[in-house]
């Protein structure tokens, strides 16, 4: 029998028999707590009754756990497997006299009060011995008027269950009572108490045991979880033991999003019906982001069309009283559809929610793993779940985009996700937790991202005597921490510093340093990281006795394998005494700097510089006294593995420092224009222009986008003054590079009133070109950005010659090149993709030809789990009959280098295509997809986020003859080649006549 006690507008709960009327103490309740568990187990086929493997399991961690330690713990089960019943058993079988339990929203606080009252099912299945009286309950849900009344409350339960957002609006008196009368704190779902609300009341209980229960150690505002992971029960595990039903994922794909609605509540209806023809007593969920879509949803799609279902809806904002009423109708299948917004903010926990239709995808892993558990929970006489989803709609974070692709199986994906994000949490939690020392309370080893930066030191030493960092600096003053299995040892000191302006003592001011070691026994070498430079010998020699400093030219073997390095710094130390000792050469100076450093009386001091490695853009600076250091910080994990990798070039003996610094290029300002035939031009590397909104053109009467206006040269000769021109089938404006006494400016020779918007800012387009000078390309290889001169080291590479094609183009006029919009069959490019639908191995061939083109055509080809890509940029012939015209190859290469672009996430790729394609359709022109569809490029979109993917790039020109390629035009495609290799590792053909 339940007793209700009101204590002001709370109230507590006693569960009595009902033979006695006395209501006893809490004190004398948990006396009755004494051996009081069963540590009985469920057996494989569930006959038996008992805990269940995860919640045994978890019991068991938490005693271990609070025999060694008090400090904060998480435990992770997915939701299903029976937290709150793990809890129970926990409080029970340790005696906690008295707990405070937070839940995130108000109907999850009632259905705990009512499990804590019942002991849920505990007693039933003899987990629970009889002689054990219920715990008395206080349910905690409206602020107490005094410190009295919250006393009284506290000490007449042994639990109080209220909610974060109560608890936040507690004055500090009310928390101090609660710390100081509560033995246990209990979170359940913890990761949705926002990080900063939790800091702030946890501070209070840091001396009382924590328990954190979740089934994702992450928060949903991306915070992590704090407390060790004591317990993890994986995912995998609960659907293998049958805890959750197999689920059925139901993708529809409709493009047009006023349809899309409809197109879901059909497809789950038909489910729905489906499994009431079969005698399952299912009911629909339909799930949407914000109240108002909710109410939408109820409204005009499901009360609409499938009033039959007697739809019921349950949001926040509503009364409790209507609110419970249509909980009782779904619970009694008076009503088969409920509409919510968050299943879990709204308390909603009923077995029979078995199909779910999912208007507005959920964002987070968290989130989304919470209602799969909710949902697939297994129960006698229920069957499997099945969840509908428009994969069309891409507005879903990465992390989820897999759960929505096509063809995905929910069973699988979500136990490699789970597994996935919470083995990155322990894998992170390890490095962490392999620390010990003094430390500095309160912060984490994960919160410690030192610059990337080191020393590198080789030693023959077997072992490290890192406990003598104590001879370097002052224990009083710092904080340590070792990790003897990683070898790291990391020192935060707290340094004093005077005061320039007074002599006053009694003022200074606090530095803290940084201080990191880290030792390679393998490499034979070790490496320090320090804000402190003054202290890496000293605290080198302590720890390592025969440790030498690495210095001179070998450091400069760091700066290997970085291909068109650019240096922005070049430092000289005189070898002779005399007045100057050091010089600094930067941007265009660096020429002389090297120049110097050549001499017998200078040597290099330090240099730093960008390029590429094959994978993308680096940097990478270098002194000779030792140090090594990049333009990023990150965290530790990483910086061990940055300064690994860099220990396998300084100790590679077969690297050449001379011949990295002789490939070195060198910016020189100039005052007249090259006399060199430019062939390629570029929008600024600095905007990395690719599918970015933020940078546009604004005219007169329209706006668009930078990545749908192209950018191309008009001089093609040695002389003539550079012009290039900017536009599309909308608007043409074109400027003149003027170079004079060491500047440079832009004019504009032809008007449209364009303006470019870059983020907030408004710049006339001379004085965009001005601030952001395009890149020029010459055909020896040199570049132009302003005045800024840059000449590429010959290579010596000659062009392979098996990578020309020879094609028949019987039939084709040469000098014409698009395909337009009628499809002409005599061009290039229709003649192209003819060939291209012949090959069965592409799922997509896509006509990108015009302004802000990719390529002229793009074809994807989705084979052995990886994703491959093919560029075709097509140009016309300068003359009628195949020849040796190096001018055929100019602009074409010049467009192939553009392309390098796409490599540094190819996901880009499919985004750009698809906004071209529903560009032109919104346009009523024909569709730009000559084989495939929207559908198709968003599925591989889908596969990019798992399988890796590959570019080859193709210059198509009828034009020239592959039999009289002159040194000429090998030149110019073997610099094409050269450095889209370099770059990114692309492969390139030339397909001629």
């Amino acid at each position: 029998m339940i007793l209700k006690e009101k204590i002001g507008s709370n109230l507590i709960y006693h569960n009595v028999d009902d033979n006695i009327s006395k209501i006893v103490s809490p004190k004398n309740v948990s006396r009755t707590w004494e051996n009081s568990i069963n540590y009985i187990q469920e057996d494989e086929l569930k006959l038996k009754k008992g805990l269940r493997t995860a919640q045994i399991g978890a019991i068991f961690a938490i005693k271990a756990h609070w025999i060694v330690s008090d400090n904060p713990a998480t435990i992770v089960m997915p939701t299903g497997t029976g937290k709150t019943e793990t809890m129970i058993a926990t409080i029970l079988s340790e005696k906690c006299p008295k707990s405070l339990i937070i839940v995130p929203s108000k109907l999850l606080r009632n259905q705990t009060v009512t499990k804590f009252i019942s002991l849920g099912i505990l007693k039933e299945i003899g987990v629970v011995k009889a002689k054990v009286k219920h715990p008395i309950v206080a349910c905690l849900s409206s602020t107490p008027r005094n410190i009295d009344e919250l006393g009284q409350i506290i000490n007449s339960a042994n639990i109080i269950v209220s909610t974060m957002n109560l608890l936040k609006r507690f004055n500090d008196n009310y928390i101090k009572l609660l710390h100081k009368e509560c033995t246990t704190l209990i979170i359940d779902e913890a990761h949705h108490i926002e990080a900063k609300t939790w800091n702030e009341f946890k501070g209070y209980f840091r001396d009382k045991r924590c328990l954190q229960f979740t089934a994702t150690p992450f928060r949903n505002d991306g915070k992590k979880i704090d407390g060790k992971i004591i317990f993890n029960f994986p995912l995998a595990k609960a659907q293998e033991q049958k805890y959750f039903k197999p689920i059925h994922f139901c993708p529809i794909t409709e493009f047009d999003e006023i349809k899309s609605d409809l197109s879901i509540a059909k497809k789950a209806v038909e489910y729905l019906d489906r499994d009431i023809q079969s005698n399952l007593n299912h009911v629909l969920l339909v799930r949407a982001k914000t109240r108002e879509r909710a109410i939408h949803l109820y409204e005009y799609v499901y009360c609409k069309h499938f009033k039959q279902y007697n739809p019921v809806l349950i949001i926040s904002g509503i009364a409790e009283q209507i609110k419970q009423e249509a909980l009782k109708k779904v619970k009694l299948l008076e009503s088969r559809i409920l509409v919510c917004v968050d299943m879990f903010g709204e308390g909603i926990d009923i077995p029979n929610l078995k199909i779910a239709a999912i208007h507005d995808k959920y964002k987070s892993l968290p989130i989304t793993l919470q209602f799969v558990g909710r949902f697939a929970r297994s129960q006698k006489g229920l069957g499997d779940a099945t969840v509908v989803a428009n994969i069309a709609d891409d507005d879903v974070k990465d992390s989820l985009k897999d759960l929505y692709a096509q063809d995905s199986d929910w069973n699988i994906l979500l136990q490699t996700m789970s597994d996935n994000a919470i083995g990155r949490e322990l894998s992170l939690q390890e490095l962490t937790q392999g620390f010990i020392g003094t430390g500095i309370l309160g912060m984490n080893i994960n919160q410690i991202v030192p610059k990337v930066s080191m020393i590198p030191f080789a030693t023959s030493e077997v072992d490290w005597q890192w406990e003598r960092w104590s001879k370097v600096f002052d224990e009083a003053k710092c904080f340590y921490y070792i990790n003897e299995e990683k070898k790291v040892l990391i020192v935060v000191e707290m340094e004093d510093s005077k005061i320039e302006w007074t002599k006053f003592r009694n003022i200074n001011n606090i530095n803290w340093q940084l201080h990191i070691v880290y030792w390679n026994p393998q490499t034979k070498m070790f490496f320090i990281n320090s804000t402190n430079k003054t202290t890496v010998n000293k605290l080198a020699e302590n720890i390592f006795p025969d440790s030498r400093r690495i210095t001179g030219e070998t450091i400069f073997k760091c700066l290997h394998g970085i291909n068109r390095l650019m240096l922005g710094t070049v430092g000289l130390n005189s070898a002779i005494d005399g007045p100057i000792r050091y010089k600094m050469f930067a941007g265009i100076d660096i020429s002389q700097g090297l120049t110097e450093s050549q001499k017998e009386n200078c040597i290099k001091s330090n240099l730093f510089g960008v390029g590429f490695d094959g994978q993308g853009k680096v940097s990478i600076g270098c002194s000779y006294k030792g140090t090594i250091w990049a333009r990023w910080v990150e965290t530790i994990d990483f910086w061990m593995n940055w300064c690994n990798e860099i220990a396998s070039k300084i100790t590679n003996p077969d690297i050449n420092v001379s011949a990295i610094l002789e490939g070195a290029l060198i910016p020189q300002v100039i005052n007249n224009r090259p006399n060199i035939i430019p062939y390629k031009i570029d929008w600024p590397i600095d905007l990395e222009i690719r599918n970015d909104d933020s940078v546009g053109f604004e005219l007169p009467l329209f706006s668009c986008p930078i990545y749908n206006v192209g950018i191309g040269l008009i001089t093609t000769d040695e002389t003539n003054p550079i012009r290039f021109y900017i536009g599309n089938d909308d608007f043409r404006e074109e400027f003149e590079l003027v170079l004079d006494k060491e500047k440079f400016s832009f004019i504009k020779i032809k008007n449209a009133n364009a303006e470019v918007h870059l983020g907030k800012e408004k710049l006339s387009t001379t004085q965009f070109f001005n601030e952001y000078p395009p890149t020029i390309k010459f055909v020896d290889q040199s570049t132009l950005e302003g005045n800024l001169y840059i000449t590429l080291k010959n290579s010596g590479v000659q062009f392979d010659l098996n990578k020309v094609l020879a094609w028949d183009w019987n039939g084709v006029d040469i000098k014409k090149e698009s395909q337009g919009k009628f499809k002409d069959r005599s061009s290039i490019q229709y003649r192209v993709i003819q060939e291209l639908q012949k090959n069965s191995a592409y799922c997509v061939i896509f006509d990108d030809d015009n302004a802000g083109e990719i390529a002229d055509i793009v074809t994807i080809s989705d084979q052995n789990d990886q994703i491959e890509f093919e560029f075709y940029h097509c140009k016309y012939s300068h003359g009628g009959k195949p020849g040796a015209r190096v001018s055929d190859l100019y602009e074409v290469c010049g467009q192939a280098e553009k392309s390098v672009i796409w490599k540094q996430d190819t996901k880009n790729i499919i985004d750009r295509m698809i906004k071209r394609e529903n560009d032109r359709l919104r346009k009523k022109g024909n569709s730009r997809l000559e084989k495939g569809d929207i559908r198709k490029l968003k599925e591989l979109r889908n596969k990019l986020r798992i399988y890796p993917s590959t570019i080859d790039v193709y210059v198509v020109q009828p034009g020239v003859n592959s039999s009289k390629i002159s040194p000429e035009m090998e030149r110019l495609l073997c610099g094409t080649s050269t450095y889209l290799a370099d770059t990114y590792s692309l492969k390139f053909r030339l397909i001629c006549s």
